[in-house]
């Protein structure tokens, strides 16, 4: 059995019940102290480092106890908060192209300002491209209970919690041997008719009934006391795998969606870039977009409907992943009143992410030689029309062309590897009859790789396109090749029907690799004491004023280095740099009034912490006050406010800012300069489309006016970090109440408010947003991101002509709603049905009020609430809950749950009717048997009914948590089917 010991952090008492059981929906934790032997009579609440038998939480904190695990069939963290309502998406499974990790995002204000803990001890940055704590490191069978708290705490945790903290309290002191193993799989019907009907009409496969996406997961712990019970070790194992789901195995994925019929209906849309047909593209006046006829061998037009290639087959709803985790708890009674403990765990993670065949994007190629001999008559005439040539620097003549050519031979794989090392000891006790007090040391460390297979490199498809005739051999071969620039060069033939050779694609095919690491040392101390024996008591109060003051120094550091290749694939730069921090922190709990009238208790809290980040942004105070009053035994009202910061993280700080032209793909950014060129095709002479006035305001002179060229819609930009970034500030308010009527026992209700403001929050200002708001509003803010050069241009002199869209401190992040709880359990005898067990019905829900961002002070505010698409990517739903219904009898028992998640809409000036996600419903059922003491069975369905999640043409691509993917967003809504698992338990 598992003992709590002062290692445990406990929720204990009335207070502490009703906390749990009012907040945590259907997972309340309530200990039952005649089961379990507690060192010490206190308890430390997430939020809090005091330890009282009475402390009661000024803010709510949700509890997730560790059975909701099994009833629910978990092997991914992430999925396991997924289910509460504070709890926005993050990155997990679903995601693509983007990271390895997974992560929680609270009250959708990011998961980099979420901070995540194990046992009060926070986690290291996840990878070195994204700091977000990695939840895939927390074995999820060995979860005691999670503690939710959303708003600011600062003051109490440091730096990043500003949209809260999540922290996982651990099973420990365990002693036997027990193995946990568990199956799981996705069963998905494909029989939406509506998605039917579209596949049909663009003549795109339509799955059958499948089940796919196996899983299996299987833990080992082992624990031991000994010296007489003065010491413990639990030692734990675990291994997990995860099979992929494909797109093109849901209907609901099975090709990209765009909008037809005005916007009442989805059609199949794609890339433009090929497998079967070459893509040739021209702008201008004499611009074209060509392929050639598979039938006549001629060139035609290029028909999106019919020509785009369906990008969906290889992309993963699910990625494969294998997890190796191991680790070690122990602890040991030095002396009297000093114990020594150490944690240990290792986590070695890998996945893999798979995406369309990479190849030639539309727009990474600008021109043909017109020597070319794999250009046929009509290709020629077309392409090197007299109009258009030119001759290069070396006396080539060529013609502007964009060719876009998938290489089908290849998928493009990116394969993830992220090892986490994490080691924490130290000392902990009580000294002068009191004072408890701990000091720890802890170090982390995280391994990254990444390994793209099979992209095709810039520079290498460039000269296999400059083909030419060997003037000896007559053999076409590559210009390269006779130049001795590139002697292994080998022609790629994209004019040719078949004409491409496995040769050629294997020259233009090659890896790209990243390396990284991130690091994290921490030393840190507290004490604490109930102050009481030193006289300090409130006159109308019993207890004394408990304190707790401490120390912490914190060194975050992450480096990422990316080979030299040049693959069409965004390549990331590399970056380095550490955040070091030393901090002193105090908290006070004081009872104020205690059995009094209309006050059976009052209790003030506070607490503060200095920060000196003196190497990057400098000092910091943080605070927060709250106030916890029980006018009557029945009711408890609570408010608190919390000021607290976000730091700049490595990569915000120490990104190399590089300017950029065009997009990704190498396409112009269709940036244009509205104060130069001529932008009336009615004129003959270069008349801006914005006054003098307007583009005064953007630096051009009176003199500049009208004489200013053109940027071919492609003005640059600078990107990247930003050393001189200040923190991020946020100012977080909660109030509401707990109602526990004597009159209705095992009722309990929750209502909660929550507003939380982020000013300065890091981020970047769209370039065109910049340009718009300077030329319409002259705001300074605006205005100082536009660089002009001497000639008054926005591209011509390269570092002097630009729009910065660097990091910045841009303007305000808010969001505020409601949390609302309530549960009732009663034995079912009450009503005259003997031996027929007990009953637990439990709500809890989020009403969302506002989720607003702000560019830059002064701008019109956003407000996703309600909306999703566009500006606001991932969906903010007004209201989520989640409902259960618990049973148990003897060794038996079920809960049957459902999940609300409400209608949101596209945002749009336009909105089309098609784009409305629906209100969304799940019903989930498990039930857990004990066959004897030592074996428990479970067995359970997520999604019974195999909803399929609202679908959208918005969402299509993206890997982040901020994107959608598969014409949905698969982190918010149940993507894959029905979730099938069955599980046992078995001691020894």
């Amino acid at each position: 059995m598992f003992r709590k010991s002062r290692s445990s952090i406990l929720v204990r008492g009335a207070s502490s019940i009703v906390l749990a059981a009012a907040l945590a929906g259907g997972a309340m934790a309530q200990v039952d102290d005649t089961d379990e032997e507690v060192a010490f009579d206190t308890v430390v609440i997430t939020g809090s480092r005091l330890g009282n038998a009475n402390l009661t939480s000024s803010s709510s904190v949700a509890v997730l106890d560790g059975g909701e695990v099994d009833v629910r069939g978990v092997t991914r963290v992430e999925d396991l908060l997924g289910t509460l309502p504070q709890v926005a998406s993050g990155q997990g499974s679903t995601s693509g192209v983007n990271g390895a990790q997974a992560t929680v995002n609270l009250r959708g204000l990011g998961a980099n300002r979420t901070l995540v803990l194990v046992d009060g001890k926070r986690l290291p940055y996840g990878s070195p491209i994204n700091v977000a704590a990695d939840l895939n490191q927390i074995p999820s069978q060995l979860i005691d209970r999670v503690e939710v708290l959303t708003g600011g705490a600062t003051a109490v945790y440091g730096s990043d919690a500003v949209a809260g903290v999540v922290n996982f309290i651990m099973k420990r002191d365990f002693e036997g041997l027990e193995l946990d193993v568990q199956g799981s799989l996705f069963q998905a019907g494909n029989n939406n008719s509506d998605v039917e009907r579209v596949l049909s009409d663009y003549g795109q496969p339509n799955p059958d009934s499948i089940f796919d996406g196996e899983s299996g997961d299987l833990n080992l712990v082992a624990g031991k006391n000994f010296d007489d019970g003065r010491g413990n070790i639990t030692a734990y194992a675990g291994y997990s795998k995860d099979n992929a789901v494909r797109w093109e195995d849901r209907d609901i994925t099975s090709c990209p969606f765009t909008t037809r019929n005005d916007g009442t209906d989805f059609g199949c849309s794609g890339s433009g870039s090929m497998p079967r047909l070459t893509r040739y593209s021209r702008t201008g006046s004499d611009g074209f977009n060509l392929v050639v006829d598979e039938a006549s061998g001629d060139l035609r037009n290029f028909n999106q409907s019919t020509d785009a290639y369906n990008f969906a087959a290889g992309n993963y709803l699910q990625r494969p992943r294998e997890r190796y985790t191991y680790g070690a708890f122990v602890r040991y009674d030095l002396m009297e009143n000093m114990e020594f403990f150490m944690d240990f765990s290792v986590t070695d993670n890998k996945t893999e992410a798979q995406v369309g065949p990479g190849g030639l994007a539309l727009g990474r190629t600008s021109s043909i030689n017109c020597d070319n001999p794999l250009l046929t008559s009509e290709m020629l005439a077309t392409f090197c029309d007299a109009g258009n040539v030119f001759v290069d620097n070396d006396g080539v003549t060529r013609a502007p062309l964009r060719i876009g050519r998938r290489n089908m031979d290849y998928p493009r794989v990116n394969n993830f590897h992220l090892n986490t090392q994490r080691v924490v000891g130290g000392i902990r006790g009580e000294v002068f009859g009191g004072v408890e007090y701990e000091l720890f040391a802890q170090h982390a460390k995280v391994d990254y790789t990444e390994l793209l297979l099979n992209d095709v490199s810039t520079s290498r498809v460039t000269r296999a396109l400059d083909a030419v005739t060997d003037p000896d051999t007559g053999d076409i071969v590559c210009r390269s090749v006779l130049t001795g620039e590139d002697p292994n060069c080998i022609p790629f033939d994209v004019f040719s029907p078949n004409g491409i050779t496995q040769a050629a694609s294997n020259y233009v095919t090659m890896p790209t690799l990243r390396v990284g690491d991130t690091e994290q040392t921490v030393i840190g101390g507290t004490l604490s004491e109930n102050l009481e024996r030193w006289g300090v008591v409130s006159p109308f109060a019993s207890e004394g004023v408990s304190a707790a003051i401490g120390f912490e120094y914190r060194k975050d550091s992450l480096s990422l280095t990316p080979d030299s290749s040049d693959t069409t694939t965004s390549q990331r730069v590399a970056v380095a740099g550490e955040v070091p921090v030393y901090e002193l922190f105090t908290e006070f709990q004081a009872p104020i009034l205690q059995d009094m009238p209309f006050a059976e208790e009052l209790t003030l809290s506070a607490a503060y912490r200095y920060s000196d980040y003196y190497d990057t942004t400098g000092t910091q105070n943080t605070y927060s006050f709250g106030a916890s009053w029980r006018p009557i035994s029945d009711l408890r009202l609570r408010t608190q406010y919390q000021r607290a910061t976000r730091s700049p993280n490595p990569i915000e700080l120490f990104a190399p800012q590089e300017f950029s032209r065009g997009t990704l793909s190498g396409q112009p950014n269709g940036l244009k300069d509205p104060c130069a060129g001529d932008f009336d095709p009615n004129t003959t002479t270069p008349e801006p489309f914005r006054s003098l006035d307007d583009c005064m305001r953007t630096g051009v002179t009176a003199a500049q006016y009208g004489t200013i060229l053109d940027s071919a819609d492609n003005i640059p930009t600078l990107a990247g970090g930003n050393p001189n970034l200040d923190p991020e500030i946020s100012d977080t308010w909660t109030g509401g109440f707990v109602y526990e009527p004597s009159y209705l026992p095992g009722f309990v209700a929750s209502v909660d408010y929550f507003s939380i403001e982020v000013d300065g929050f890091i981020g970047m200002v769209d370039p065109s947003e910049t340009l718009g708001q300077c030329l319409d509003t002259g705001d300074a803010n605006y205005c100082s991101l536009i660089n002009r050069d001497s000639a008054g241009t926005l591209f011509l002199v390269s570092g002097e002509s630009y729009i910065q869209s660097t990091l910045i401190n841009t303007g305000v992040l808010k969001t505020n709603g409601f949390d609302i709880s309530a549960s009732y359990g009663f034995g079912l005898d009450r009503f005259g049905l003997d031996n027929a067990g007990d009953m637990k019905i439990s709500y809890a829900s989020t009403i969302l009020g506002e989720l607003a961002s702000q560019s830059l002070p002064g701008s019109p505010e956003l407000d996703c609430a309600g909306y999703h698409g566009d500006a606001c990517n991932n969906p903010a739903p007004e209201y989520r809950h989640r409902v259960a219904l618990d049973w148990s009898r003897d060794k038996l028992s079920t809960i049957f749950s459902w999940r609300y998640i409400s209608s949101v809409d596209q945002y749009s000036s336009a909105p089309t009717p098609v784009n409305k996600l629906d209100a969304t419903s799940y019903f989930d059922l498990a039930a857990r048997y004990e066959v004897s003491e030592n074996l428990r069975l479970r067995a359970g369905v997520n999604n019974i009914f195999d909803q399929d999640p609202p679908l959208t043409s918005l969402s299509g691509y993206g890997g982040g948590e901020t994107d959608g993917r598969g014409n949905t967003y698969p982190q918010v809504y149940d993507a894959q089917g029905r979730y099938i698992f069955v599980g046992a338990t078995i001691n020894f």
